[in-house]
């Protein structure tokens, strides 16, 4: 049996699953070294720790992280990256039970949100951590909730499906679609921050209960509206418990499944990582933050017949995605790229990009370097490239970009 693993990662907690032997760990994502000794410590562990004297503890790595910033213990700076890297190495230890990280087979780390700069570190300090960097993955919670659905009983997501997720101050909605089509069904999940979030905190009195309960439930209202659900997940911390929301649990419950999931995103991470290591996916097209929603593509002429280059599929991975070609205008001082999206109530787009300021030079005497590639999920870089024409035409550097919202 492979050595699979999936892990959730945010500021407050990390939750790991191991497929071997379906163990769920989920802990404080805080991290504490001894003063002494480098000797390194997380969860409740390391608050022990910290509230006796013996080490200094950081938490809200991923926070840290994004501001670039350091913790410094007994003389020596850390950088977040490092302090990830010791948390993700205790969590994978704990979860082989004091075996080498390098047996892995595959580790697959969902986060909040698919944020380039932030996915390529945590991918360094995973590597760090003892695992090999081929083995890993970063995706996010809407692809996780995606790998998590799908490996449920099919009559669970004949519909909509809708996930909420309360975390110690977070509320997240997650609405997934399954879209049966001719040639092969295709998976929509949307996600969005809801704004009602609220401390879980209060739910420890009476008056707090009933205004979350409250909260909740017009949450519930606005999102899941008249449309027809097959199920609806709960998960977070703030789910552990329901007894304060009973407003909200009547509600969902109404002609749909409910059912709640504690390490939902971390278990279908570990889906996903077994998926990976047998090489065998799923027969759909997956659209959601970590994905492409639209075929980029361009119109070229192949041996005197019109043809369309497919620069990026859909469904293609953007962090990482990209295409090079190269390419002879013929009669034109433009290139234009074609933007299809998958959803069709929208329009396909026509983005043209000049060449008026290139080197004017005969009719198929000038050779074109195009590059596509993504700066984030929702922006498209194209750039333009003059390569010359051998020894006759040599290039002038010229170039010309664009950035294409999506």
């Amino acid at each position: 049996m492979p050595l699979t693993i999936g892990i959730d990662l945010c500021d407050d907690y990390i939750t790991a699953y191991g497929s071997e032997d379906k163990i769920l760990l989920h802990v404080p994502a805080v991290v504490c070294r001894e003063k002494k000794d480098d000797l390194w410590y997380i969860g409740e562990t390391a608050y022990r720790m910290a509230l006796s004297g013996k080490g200094v503890l950081t938490d809200k790595l991923l926070s840290l992280l994004r501001k670039g910033g350091t913790s410094t213990i007994a003389r020596r700076s850390y950088s977040a990256e490092q302090l990830i890297s010791k948390m993700l190495a205790s969590v994978l230890w704990q979860i082989l039970n004091g075996r080498d990280l390098s047996i892995v087979d595959r580790l697959v780390i969902a986060l909040h949100k698919p944020e380039k700069d932030i996915m390529d570190a945590v991918l360094n300090a995973a590597e760090s951590s003892g695992v090999e960097r081929s083995r890993i993955r970063i995706i996010s919670h809407a692809e996780a909730f995606v790998y998590y659905t799908l490996a449920q009983e099919k009559e669970l997501y004949s519909n909509m499906v809708g996930l909420f997720d309360l975390s110690d101050e977070s509320l997240s909605y997650y609405r997934l679609k399954v879209m049966r089509g001719i040639s092969r069904n295709s998976v929509v999940v949307e996600g969005t921050d809801l704004e009602e979030a609220f401390h879980i905190g209060i739910l420890k009195n009476e008056s707090g209960s009933e205004l979350g309960d409250r909260i909740m439930t017009d949450a519930a209202r606005k999102c899941l509206g008249n449309d027809i659900f097959s199920s609806v997940f709960l998960t977070g911390r703030g789910f552990e418990r329901t007894d304060w929301a009973k407003g909200f649990i009547s509600y969902i419950c109404k002609r749909r499944k409910v059912m709640y999931e504690k390490g939902l995103f971390a278990i279908g991470a570990a889906e996903l990582a077994e998926e990976l290591f047998f090489g065998v996916e799923k027969p759909y097209l997956i659209f959601c933050d970590t994905r492409v929603a639209a075929e980029i593509s361009m119109e070229v002429m192949i041996r005197e017949h019109r043809s369309r280059l497919i620069l990026i599929p859909p469904g293609q991975y953007w962090f990482g995605a990209g295409a090079y070609a190269e390419v002879m205008p013929r009669g034109q001082d433009h290139l234009d790229i074609q933007v299809e999206p998958m959803d069709r109530r929208e329009s396909i787009r026509t983005i043209r990009i000049s060449l008026a300021d290139f080197p004017k030079r005969p009719d198929r005497c000038t050779k074109l370097a195009v590059e596509v590639g993504f700066s984030d999920a929702e922006h498209l870089k194209v750039r333009v490239t003059d390569l010359g024409f051998g020894e006759i035409f040599p290039s002038e550097g010229k170039t010309a970009e664009e950035s294409i919202h999506l």
